[in-house]
């Protein structure tokens, strides 16, 4: 996967995923061939799908999110997407989606992956790699893709007969197109470097934190710490990113605003955004309600600086959620109205 793109470059059609899907990529890199090579597959990275566009995976930078748009593979580069045979209920979806999110940041181990493959000890850490973030996603809701969810290769998941493979899911991309993605602002890049610094700091501290779940602790256990860490986030500007989305494209949040930017050449383009956004007008935002809710109970039983500025930082996204999902609804409702009727989350 790459930003920069020679010519026959292709994309995941995102609009063929849902949650929980799982892609499977064949890296032209020397890592991916030697991963391959050591698996005897034809595979060598795996990711899961979270959201509408957005993937979660474990590479050298951690468990990371990133945006599936960005992602360009060349045209011969084998790309795959794979579905449970069995659909689960959209609780237990967003179960496997939550444990992934809570993976963000945990450091990446080739140690740890290697032993998938080598006949040596297995201490079973708590560190990542690609293909165990995605099978302990599904092993969390009792799915075992794999007969070891801690130790395995992309090419199990590729080979278990729990999945199914999706077809056509690329679509081809235009040199001009990746040209003009790589010139726009990258919001989720802004917070893998803001998270970074935070977790960088926290562990500073303890050298024991992999992710976010880990700083809570922290926090809650060492009060003397607190400030510290209440600086931290300050800092690093995690709780202004979500100002980066509003100025970047204020109308998705004012119905009058979008009615003006949508004029007919772009009348596809808005079209296609706003059903992809009313798909999940629940389950989109619903990580920020549940980490408002667990924030200000934690608050009431420990009061931490840093605690109420996750609180203020969350009522801040529950908020402007609702306002992005809601003006997409009214403009679909507007001049589209089939498409509500068909695409809303119920």
């Amino acid at each position: 996967m790459t930003d920069a793109a020679p010519a026959n470059m292709k994309c995941i059609d995102i609009d063929r995923l849902q949650p929980g899907d799982i892609i499977l990529t064949a890296s032209k890199s020397t890592t991916g061939k030697l991963v391959r090579l050591a698996s005897k597959g034809d595979v060598s990275h795996a990711m899961i799908c979270v959201q509408h566009g957005s993937i979660i995976d474990s590479t050298s930078e951690g468990v990371q999110a990133r945006n599936l748009q960005r992602e360009f593979f060349s045209d011969d580069e084998q790309v795959s997407a794979f579905r449970l045979r069995e659909a689960l209920p959209p609780l237990e979806i967003q179960k496997v989606v939550d444990f992934a999110r809570s993976e963000i940041g945990t450091r990446y181990s080739k140690i740890e992956a290697a032993r998938s493959v080598a006949p040596v000890g297995k201490p079973r850490g708590r560190r990542q790699f690609c293909s165990r973030l995605v099978a302990r996603a599904y092993a969390s809701v009792g799915i075992l893709l794999v007969a070891d969810q801690d130790y395995c290769t992309p090419e199990e998941l590729r080979k278990s007969g729990l999945l199914q493979e999706l077809d056509d899911i690329t679509v081809p991309v235009s040199a001009e197109e990746v040209a003009a993605m790589s010139k726009r602002s990258n919001p989720l890049q802004l917070m893998r470097e803001a998270q970074n610094e935070i977790l960088a700091f926290v562990r500073s501290l303890d050298p024991d934190v992999e992710n976010f779940t880990d700083v809570d602790r922290v926090v809650r256990d060492h009060p003397e710490w607190d400030a510290a860490i209440a600086d931290a986030y300050r800092k690093s500007g995690y709780l202004d990113l979500w100002g980066h989305e509003l100025s970047a494209h204020p109308y998705r949040y004012d119905l009058a605003l979008m009615e003006e930017v949508a004029e007919p050449r772009l009348l596809a383009d808005m079209r296609a955004y706003c059903v992809g956004t009313i798909r999940e007008y629940y389950s989109g935002g619903v990580r920020f309600s549940v980490n408002l809710a667990h924030y200000e109970a934690s608050q009431q039983e420990s009061p931490r600086e840093t605690v109420g500025l996750l609180i203020d930082l969350y009522q801040t996204l529950v908020r402007d959620h609702e306002r992005r999902v809601e003006t997409a609804r009214q403009w679909l409702a507007k001049h589209f109205p089939a498409d509500v009727d068909q695409h809303l989350e119920r």
